[in-house]
């Protein structure tokens, strides 16, 4: 299966899209973080105490850095639908075919193909997300207290949970690439997706902010609510990078939930794929 990693990954290098990515991945990192030095640049010390309290802390490297992951927003949305074009040339130019045709089985495509999403994916967001983190520092602090090393080990442990975050993703498009009849159908799928899960977790947010607001609220829809909107990922963003340690609970939910979302969208293209007639 190295073989087929090695071919996979070579021919997305060799890939336009792939250039257009990084180019849009640094646009879009120095974009953000110069948007809110212009908006901080041209307010005055009452208008800078009001945009504080209504950003809270988008004013610091450690929020523009965590604000690059999640799906629904700027490279988390607009990378996979790139992957997905250049993943899915293999299936409509015949390549898999001949692939089979060679003596190659159908898991170990897949599963290259999975690696291989997952290996460009990651690149591509984690290019995005440090390129934010240092031309932010230029404008901004890190955060607002000093640095510790608590709070290195706090950055590492909140990475780790975006990689896992970002292997759910790419198990979901290696699904769409392997099982869907042509690439429009899997972009628009994908993309209903993102949307979908980051709309529930923007409605499932304002609700539980509502219903914390009354005392003594504990009824079973409540505790339901808090379940689903603990295993969005679509709505990670919300629980990491956002404090400064996790809690054993924090750490089942941020790793059991894309696991299983791993296993089970691997699973299932595998079977799926093992089905499909290619032609």
């Amino acid at each position: 299966m190295l073989s087929l990693i090695k071919a996979d990954l070579r021919r997305i290098f060799k890939d336009r899209l792939l250039l257009i990515m990084g180019i849009l991945a640094v646009s879009f990192a120095i974009a953000t973080p110069l948007l809110y030095a212009i908006i901080l640049a041209g307010t005055n010390a009452v208008q800078i105490d009001m945009l504080t309290d209504m950003l809270s802390g988008y004013f610091s490297g450690k929020t523009q850095f965590f604000s690059s992951f999640p799906i629904g927003n700027n490279m988390g949305l607009i990378a996979p639908v790139f992957i997905i074009i250049v993943m899915c040339k293999d299936f409509s130019y015949g390549t898999v075919r001949n692939k089979i045709i060679s003596g190659k089985s159908r898991a170990a495509i897949f599963m290259s193909l999975f690696i291989s999403c997952s290996i460009v994916f990651i690149a591509v967001m984690m290019l995005h997300a440090f390129v934010t983190l240092g031309f932010s520092l230029i404008f901004f602090d890190y955060q607002s207290t000093p640095f510790t090393v608590a709070d290195f080990w706090y950055f590492m442990e909140s990475l780790g949970f975006e990689i896992l975050m970002l292997l759910c993703v790419s198990a979901i498009m290696s699904w769409l690439c392997a099982t869907k009849k042509n690439t429009g159908l899997a972009i628009v799928l994908y993309v209903a997706f993102a949307f979908g899960l980051t709309l529930a977790g923007s409605v499932t947010q304002m609700v539980l902010g509502v219903m914390n607001a009354f005392e003594g609220n504990d009824s079973d829809f409540l505790f339901a609510l808090r379940f689903v909107d603990r295993i969005n990922i679509g709505n990670s963003s919300a629980y990491i990078g956002n404090g400064s340690e996790y809690t054993l609970e924090d750490v089942l939910y941020l790793t059991i939930s894309p696991i299983i979302g791993i296993l089970g969208f691997t699973g299932l293209g595998l079977h799926n794929f093992n089905k499909k007639d290619l032609k």
